[in-house]
């Protein structure tokens, strides 16, 4: 049996619970035995959330089975490290998968690194979104590499099936969309510069809600820039895609992405992406494949890098669907996934002799 501990799944406003909907709907994890459990739903009931999370494990978890926790920031990994204390005294396998762009900076935190060595001492295994992290890990941490595996977020079946969105036209605008939280470090800010470089026909959707929102439409009205961008608010997981096929290009030059669900979600739509060459996500996103990775994030870059977009449209549309739909199925990552459990088993049955 495999306990998936994470946060409720299509219910948040986070990364995880969208990129876990086609590991819950896989049928090779089903037949394995696939039981969720929520360690919270939003932002409220966090407590009552973890004390029926760790009820559940007390109760459902027998020994040699696999609990793979999903953790997001700090608070979230401590609460998936006393979770996994509790799945290790049922005699569980223990996995622990990160998700947070933070991860990085807690590595310079002196307490925030003493507790992610005491979740890698109670792991037995530690997934990640990309080789960048897989490095990051063995090369900061020490972590020995048969340890960590590299489980890239994954498309559901909706986003596998969803028809292309419209090719460009010539004579018609050029729909640009930007969907994320609007926090620092997404760089969103940057986007609405970039419009001021381009011609009237470029239109821009910002599709988010966030502590940044007032000052991005401040900066719209203060840059005249009213009939040419227009805020969306939060979209829903069930709206996602048809929001991505009403646009030509997806525009996020964020510095504080783990990965960017948002770009493969694009990608699988057809959606060229235009994104920072930072971090993990050169892992994501091809350069001049799939989209055009800027090495800064300033207007002026993102301007050009639209532009090259845009005039090579249709190419780079195929380029990034087929990319998508070949690199994040679910099915071969879940594979490698289960391969990767046994090992994490057969270690840890070693281990106890």
């Amino acid at each position: 049996m495999i306990h998936l501990v994470a946060t409720a799944v299509k219910h948040g406003k986070g990364g995880i619970s969208t990129a876990l909907v086609s590991f819950c709907e896989s049928p090779q994890l089903q037949q394995h035995g696939l039981n969720v459990i929520e360690s919270h739903r939003g932002t409220s009931g966090k407590l009552a959330a973890y004390r029926a999370a760790a009820a559940r494990l007390r109760n459902e978890v027998q020994a040699g089975d696999i609990v793979w926790l999903h953790c997001a920031r700090w608070l979230s990994m401590l609460r998936k490290y006393l979770l996994a204390r509790v799945a290790k005294r049922r005699g569980a396998v223990v996995v622990l998968q990160f998700h947070s762009a933070a991860t990085a900076d807690y590595l310079t935190s002196a307490w925030r690194r003493w507790l992610l060595r005491r979740m890698l001492a109670v792991a037995d295994g530690i997934c990640v979104l990309t080789p960048w992290w897989r490095d990051l890990l063995i090369d900061r941490l020490g972590v020995a590499p048969e340890r960590v595996h590299v489980v890239p977020n994954t498309l559901d079946a909706q986003f596998l099936a969803a028809a292309p969105a419209a090719r460009l036209g010539a004579d018609e605008p050029v729909r640009l969309l930007c969907m994320t939280r609007l926090v620092p470090g997404k760089n969103v800010h940057s986007v609405i510069g970039a419009l001021l470089q381009l011609p009237e026909h470029y239109q821009l959707s910002i599709a988010g809600e966030g502590a940044d929102l007032t000052l991005l439409q401040g900066l719209v009205t203060r840059f005249g820039l009213q009939s040419r961008v227009t805020f969306l608010g939060w979209v829903d997981y069930a709206d996602k895609i048809a929001v991505l096929q009403q646009h030509h290009l997806f525009v996020l030059p964020s510095a504080f992405d783990a990965f960017g669900m948002g770009f493969i979600e694009a990608m699988a739509v057809g959606l060229p992406v235009v994104a920072l060459a930072h971090g993990p996500t050169p892992d994501v996103v091809p350069h001049q494949q799939a989209g055009y990775l800027v090495e800064r994030g300033d207007s002026h870059d993102l301007a050009d890098a639209i532009r090259y977009c845009t005039e090579h449209h249709a190419q780079l549309s195929t380029q990034a669907r087929a990319y998508a739909q070949q690199q994040f199925a679910v099915e071969p990552v879940v594979a490698d996934l289960q391969r990767f459990f046994a090992a994490c088993a057969a270690r840890a049955s070693a281990g106890s002799n």
